[in-house]
């Protein structure tokens, strides 16, 4: 195939010159003149006794010669001439001529093939001529399509350009009536849209030429159509052009009258398509009347659907533009901060509120800008490794502190996601920050509050315990000792009655500062309560150090004291006991300094006295008390003991604790502290904890049966049960075992224990809340656990420890710490359960300050299953006001 090169066309080369000779045709000449040539001597010797034939074979080697062209009359040329010799031959004598016949012969040889090449040339050029009239035909047919489908694409194309730049769909819409008319010569174009009230509407859209078409333009505005009807409805039903030849004569037309007015006659209505849908109709007029012509309805079916994709486009061009400024109006008003930072930490834009967190007063001071800048250096590094991690495809959240332009600080959390770059290029990050600077000063006061003394700025029980346990840690890394002193100040109480307690609280503030300058540095002084301090001598290499330091503190209070005017001679008395030899947990060497500091107030005050244990004594009994409690499940000695938990505000019973209790047949009720630590350590705790779980679940069960279907159970976890990572598992069988629903079973943790792992912690918390349990922290304020964490984990309910509870209302830090952990709790969304509430004042302050439920001694004490069932049965309830 040959194409003419800048146009769509093609001329094959046949329609010029064959490329090879066709035999069989070059042969058809010669044998069918040879068959006509027998043929005639045959029917004029036989049928017509005509001697001499040969002069008629002349026109049967003209007509091969002319059929078949030059080659084909040569070859009937030479087999007439063949004949020809051999006719006038001598008989019998082939070949052989007498007289004039040799020359006729001769003649024959010559004029017969110049006979048949004469008429072969003229043939060929006469095809020629035919062909090359043909062809000329051919290439002027296809320049002017060639040159029709490039107004096409012309049209197009500027249609293209032009709506593109239209600001909306009305001037789309005008630009293309306005391209269609001009370019097919149609006077008018309207175009028809869905209403809304599901009629097709004429928009305002239109272009014509001429003029006095106002009432039929009028009469189209003033028109509406349901699909279906007039020109527009027919269109828009079927989805396909309509050609009308002449509206007078078309019968579904009623602007026919308005028409008639205005001379138009042929009309063209198209669909304009989006996908399957129908979203316009474009309709054309002329004042004669036309045929349909297909060529053209197929020209602006074409314009018509490109038009429709343009449609479609701004469409969703113009969606995303609302989408994006309702966007923008939505970051604009979020209260937190929102900023995007690009990988090298620039900042690429940032809202209203992020601006005001950094006291910027316009955009222009930070976007395009580091932001490192506004951090503090020690957190610039890590917020880079925070971009790395989080543009890797990381969510991340960060806490960091930054200065503002006017100078103030602040804490932030950022929340962070990667993002596509809008703009090419690599990732960008998207993140959300808010200003925690308030939530960090809580949790420092709480921090303050939980860990420190706020009479003498000592540590508390609570830090002192920690720190013990940190040194003890040291203290076996590198084979030294540790001692731990208990300090308390003699006649202290007569002090306080005389002087009153704001002198008491002088003189204590006093005794703190000179035991904190006695110490030596790692040392740990602590206040635990009232006049009561305790030490941590660390990193001693002998028995000699403890009393080296002991007497030291002691002599800080051979000065008297100055306490508001009052000269006031006071002593202390101590008592110490060193790790490992006595004991080898904070607790129990705390308990024996105690011990001893009594030892050396019976041994008449002002001195010290060291702690003395019966080492094998303790460890046979700790032995016989392990064997016993392998056996206590197995032999029934375990029981659960009940103590009811009630509304803070209708005193009513809404559940209970459920308490481990050891009844030794020899040693009697074995105290919880004594023996689930000891279970904890040898492992024992995890067939302890599960029959705890199982008897509670069905206990509850029993009791919901019973006629008190609200009825919810608290069971504590232990560390090793809580770290099984089968936990959910088990927790989920005794579950469908027992029968309880899970939203009655409360599952306490301390929240020491959630803090040893904090992350596994959260997983397996979330594994549990998943269940619809309910989570509640026991004992806290007596931990360390930072806020963030505490809001990262799924827990429902903190229970506020009873040794903050015991001395309200009449310690004021107490009393502080209780009410803190209620505000702070309710603002995260949790409940509080206050435990050891003993005292109508208790549980006034409690009921006062909003804490959700109460237990404690006030309302009842543990109970076994048959007395809190009758307990339950009396409809006993806490009396509150």
């Amino acid at each position: 195939m040959k194409t003419v090169a800048g146009a769509d066309m093609a001329i094959t080369g046949q329609e010029l010159y064959s490329a090879k000779p066709n035999i069989w045709r070059n042969l058809t000449g010669p044998l069918l003149a040879a068959s006509v040539v027998a043929f005639i001597e045959i029917l004029l010797r036989v049928g017509f006794k005509i001697p001499n034939p040969p002069a008629i074979l002349l026109l049967v080697v003209a007509f091969s010669a002319f059929y078949g062209g030059m080659a084909s009359g040569m070859a009937s040329a030479a087999m007439a001439w063949l004949y020809f010799a051999y006719f006038f031959s001598i008989p019998g004598q082939p070949f052989h001529y007498a007289g004039e016949n040799f020359s006729r012969v001769a003649m024959w040889a010559v004029t017969t093939p110049a006979m048949a090449l004469m008429i072969g040339f003229l043939k060929s050029r006469a095809m020629h001529v035919s062909n090359l009239t043909a062809v000329n035909a051919t290439l002027k047919a296809q320049m002017i399509e060639r040159q029709r489908a490039e107004d096409e694409v012309r049209l197009f194309q500027s249609m293209t350009v032009a709506v593109g730049e239209a600001d909306d769909l009305y001037s789309a819409l005008e630009v293309v009536l306005r391209k269609v008319c001009e370019s097919t010569g149609w006077l008018v174009g309207q175009a028809w849209m869905l209403g809304e009230t599901g009629r097709i509407e004429c928009v305002p859209a239109w272009h014509t030429s001429a003029s006095g078409l106002e009432p039929f333009r009028k009469a189209s505005l003033d028109m509406t159509f349901a699909p279906g009807s007039g020109l527009p409805g027919r269109v828009w039903t079927s989805k396909k052009p309509v050609w009308v030849r002449d509206v007078k004569q078309e019968g579904n037309f009623p602007r026919a009258q308005a028409a008639s007015q205005a001379c138009l006659l042929a009309a063209l209505g198209i669909p304009v398509m989006a996908g399957n849908d129908v979203i316009a109709v474009l309709e054309f007029f002329v004042r004669e009347a036309r045929n349909e012509d297909k060529h053209l309805t197929g020209i602006v079916s074409s314009i018509a659907a490109q038009l429709g994709s343009m449609i479609e486009h701004k469409r969703a061009q113009e969606a995303l533009r609302r989408s994006e400024n309702q966007l923008r109006a939505i970051v604009d008003a979020e209260p937190e901060c929102v900023k995007i930072v690009a990988a090298d930490g620039t900042l690429l834009q940032m809202n209203a509120a992020g601006l005001a967190m950094i006291e910027a007063s316009r955009p222009e001071q930070v976007i395009g800008k580091s932001i490192f800048g506004l951090l503090l250096p020690e957190y610039r590094e890590p917020f880079r490794a925070f971009i790395e991690n989080v543009l890797r495809g990381n969510k991340g959240k960060m806490e960091f502190e930054m200065i503002g332009f006017k100078g103030k600080h602040r804490w932030m959390e950022t929340h962070s996601v990667a993002m596509p770059n809008d703009r090419g290029g690599p990732p960008v990050m998207l993140s959300i920050t808010r200003d925690i600077t308030e939530l960090k000063h809580s949790e420092g006061r709480l921090k303050q509050l939980a860990h420190f003394d706020s009479l003498t700025n000592l540590p508390n029980r609570v830090q002192f315990i920690e720190r013990l346990e940190q040194t003890m840690a040291d203290a076996d890394r590198n084979e030294r000792l540790v001692g731990v002193a208990f300090l308390d100040l003699d006649r202290f109480k007569y002090i306080n009655d005389s002087l009153g307690h704001g002198k008491g609280d002088l003189l204590l503030r006093e005794v703190a500062i000179r035991l904190s300058g006695a110490i030596r540095r790692g040392d740990t002084v602590a206040r635990l309560s009232g006049d009561e301090f305790a030490l941590v001598l660390a990193d001693m290499g002998h028995v000699d150090d403890a009393v080296r330091v002991a007497q030291k503190i002691l002599d800080v209070f051979r000065q008297p004291f100055l306490v508001a005017g009052h000269e006031l001679f006071v002593t202390a008395s101590m008592g110490i006991t060193l790790y490992p030899f006595d004991d080898r947990g904070a607790q129990d060497l705390l308990r024996n300094a105690d011990v001893a500091m009594y030892r050396a107030k019976e041994s008449g005050k002002n001195n010290f006295q060291f702690y003395v244990a019966e080492m094998t004594a303790r460890a046979t009994e700790r032995l016989s008390l392990e064997t016993d409690l392998r056996s206590a499940l197995d032999r029934g000695e375990l029981s659960l003991h009940y103590q009811p938990i009630a509304e803070g505000k209708s005193g009513r019973i809404v559940g209970m604790e459920a308490l481990l209790r050891w009844k030794h047949p020899v040693r009697g009720m074995i105290s919880p502290a004594q023996f689930i630590p000891l279970a904890e350590e040898t492992g024992f705790i995890i067939p302890i904890g599960e029959w705890v779980l199982r008897t509670a679940c069905l206990q509850c069960r029993a009791w919901q049966k019973l006629g008190f279907p609200s009825l919810h159970v608290a069971v504590n976890l232990s560390s090793r049960q809580f770290h099984q990572r089968d936990l959910p598992a088990s927790i989920y069988h005794i579950l469908q075992e027992t029968g309880l629903n899970p939203l009655y079973l409360d599952l306490e943790i301390t929240e020491g224990l959630v803090m040893q792992q904090a992350e596994s912690s959260i997983n397996t918390l979330r594994e549990l809340k998943a269940m619809d349990m309910r989570i509640s922290i026991d004992d806290f304020g007596t931990g360390y656990s930072s806020l963030s964490y505490l809001k990262r984990f799924p827990i429902d309910v903190l229970k506020i420890d009873q040794s903050f509870v015991r001395d309200i209302p009449g310690d004021a830090d107490d009393a502080a710490i209780a009410s803190t952990i209620i505000t702070m709790a309710h603002s995260l969304g949790l409940k509080v359960v206050a435990e050891g509430v003993e005292t109508k004042e208790q549980l006034n302050f409690m009921c006062e300050h909003g804490c959700d439920a109460m237990q404690g001694y006030f309302l009842s004490k543990p109970l076994p299953a048959d007395q809190f069932e009758s307990f339950l049965k009396s409809g006993a309830r806490l009396t509150i006001g």
